[in-house]
């Protein structure tokens, strides 16, 4: 293959693999937190409440009972096992917390869950979960013994779950038992989990240029 299409092919996929998996989506994974650390303002372009800093500022907040815990699996508090992308997932001290998207969102949130006990979420069209309720679901205990949970984390079942909704949506709201129902890996803005963070994907692209530089070496050669 000529030198110029095989850059030409690996400027290409360089090209598709920056791009975010949905145009308008966010997508949180609570890394960057420190452990027990409240999210606050990290996703809002000021930092969490230990001081933690991000790059971020998607307009979202939460409320003040909304932590960021570690699997204990890599050196937190948390007793969960990790997911396949993120250790850290959100917990809140309370029965109910809330997320709020200050510029709104459409089309659908995407997440997974881990939960003691039973919990529900909902979506709704104002702040602080107010307004008119856009959707819902409960989420089924997927920890535990009964869920073939056994011994060491007592919360060890992520579940994928997508909501489709119509309109404008400016807060959800999580409710379950205090502590016992953890969320990581969200999309805001998708009913369809996110590809991993860029970064991820940037480094499978470095991996491809280096394919390259050896195929043209070859070429040379022959």
């Amino acid at each position: 293959m000529p030198r110029v299409h095989i850059a030409a092919v690996v400027i290409t996929l360089l090209a598709a693999l920056s791009l975010p998996a949905h145009a308008n989506s966010t997508y949180l994974t609570f890394q960057g937190l420190k452990d027990g650390e409240a999210i606050s303002n990290f996703y809002n372009g000021g930092t969490g409440g230990f001081g933690s800093m991000s790059n971020y500022n998607f307009g979202i907040t939460f409320s003040s009972n909304a932590l960021a815990i570690k699997s204990y699996l890599k050196g937190g508090s948390g007793g969960f096992n990790p997911t396949q992308t993120t250790s850290t997932a959100l917990f809140f001290t309370g029965t109910t917390g809330y997320m709020n998207v200050s510029g709104g969102f459409n089309n659908g949130i995407n997440f997974l869950y881990v939960a003691g006990a039973t919990g529900t979420v909902t979506v709704w069209s104002g702040a602080n979960g107010t307004g008119s309720v856009l959707a819902t679901i409960n989420l089924a205990p997927n920890g535990g013994s009964s869920s073939g949970c056994t011994g060491y984390p007592s919360l060890c079942n992520w579940t994928a779950v997508g909501l489709n909704f119509s309109g404008t949506a400016g807060s959800v709201t999580f409710t379950g038992t205090a502590n016992q129902l953890g969320i990581t890996d969200i999309t805001v803005g998708s009913s369809r989990a996110a590809v991993p963070e860029p970064s991820s994907l940037l480094l499978l692209g470095s991996g491809l240029l280096v394919i390259s530089t050896r195929m043209r070496k070859r070429l040379r050669r022959t």
